[in-house]
């Protein structure tokens, strides 16, 4: 789950793949310091206190980073569904979005006679001037989509982060 999370999920995905490998390695440094077939000894009587505070611990996190990823998700698909509607909604006017987010007005406009009358001109370029003004919305709008997106990764990935030195180093 954690690499599928991570492909799809950019740099949040990888501060959760980062979070679950750390308390793995910390789980598997209490497995190999206790081990299962380990008979009750006085050392393990002695330490079981500070192993079951540093499992716990564990849990702790996961629990944290589960209503972390939940939060994400809750506030991310809905911003994602609805990118996914305006570009959509471009690509039906004729519109292309690069990967950049560069907007092109991909309307091919038919060829005017060279004898058109002056209406149709006026018109065709009033058609091109309102076309290039949608454009231009339309940047600022997924600009201003985008940046609450960026914004809101980058503030779920500090949050991911931030989980092992808070809860695992107490």
């Amino acid at each position: 789950m954690a690499a599928e999370l991570s492909h799809h999920a950019g740099e949040v995905g990888v501060a959760v793949h980062e979070v679950l490998n750390e308390l793995t390695r910390r789980a598997q440094v209490i497995a190999d310091r206790y081990p299962e077939e380990e008979a009750v000894n006085p050392r393990l009587i002695v330490e079981m206190p500070v192993v079951v505070q540093a499992l716990s611990a564990l849990v702790d996190t996961l629990s944290a980073l589960d209503v972390l990823i939940t939060e994400w998700s809750d506030i991310v698909g809905p911003r994602r569904e609805a990118m996914v509607k305006l570009l959509a909604r471009l690509q039906s006017e004729g519109f292309t979005v690069a990967n950049d987010w560069e907007i092109t007005d991909t309307h091919t406009w038919t060829p005017l006679e060279g004898d058109a009358d002056s209406e149709l001109l006026v018109q065709r370029e009033a058609e091109k001037t309102v076309r290039a003004e949608r454009a231009s919305v339309y940047r600022e709008r997924i600009a201003r989509m985008v940046t609450a997106f960026e914004d809101t990764q980058n503030h779920y990935t500090e949050q991911v982060h931030s989980l092992i030195p808070t809860l695992l180093d107490g």
